[in-house]
This record gives structure tokens, sequence and C-alpha cells, in this order.
């Protein structure tokens, strides 16, 4: 597969508990509930792999499809659009 023909997806940094992969999520819609008549988030979850390992929760990312780095990872982050400040944790 060529670098033209992968898939780019822009979606936000929801774990980085591992060393070099990611968790990123992609909201997709929202819909309404049929029965109760509530709005819900439609979303889906990527496995990325993070080669600097320079994102943080809540970062907005662009991923591309790549080859398999693990069972689950088949994604790499390209670049990083907005970073989200932490704030400290106040008592």
């Amino acid at each position: 597969m060529s670098q033209e023909n992968r898939k780019m997806i822009t979606a936000t940094v929801i774990s980085d508990k591992n060393k070099n992969f990611r968790v990123v999520e992609q909201k997709i819609r929202v819909i309404g509930h049929k029965l109760y008549r509530k709005l819900v988030n439609k979303t889906r979850k990527f496995h990325a792999y993070d080669e600097e390992n320079k994102t943080k929760v809540g970062d907005v990312v662009t991923i591309q499809e790549s080859k398999p780095y693990s069972a689950t990872v088949r994604w790499k982050i390209v670049s990083v659009q907005e970073t989200q400040e932490v704030a400290e944790g106040v008592e």
C-alpha cells in the first residue's frame, strides 16, 4: 500500500499510559435514542503508534493507516494539530 492511498483520520487522544502507543477516539455523529429520546455520541477507538512519545491526553492528532505494530495497533500518529494544557490538581 503506497503512502497516498492510506486512510487519514483526525481524532483525540484519550489514553497515553503505554510507552509508545496511544488510544485515540474519533467522534462519528450524534444520534437520538429511539426509546429515551436522548442524544448519544457515536465514537470509534483506534490504537496508534507514537514514535516520538510526544502526545498527551486531550491532544487532537492526525493518524494514518500503517503496517501492524502489534495485535491491535495498525495506525501511526502523523501530526499533532492541537495540544491540550492539563491543569494541575486543585484541592
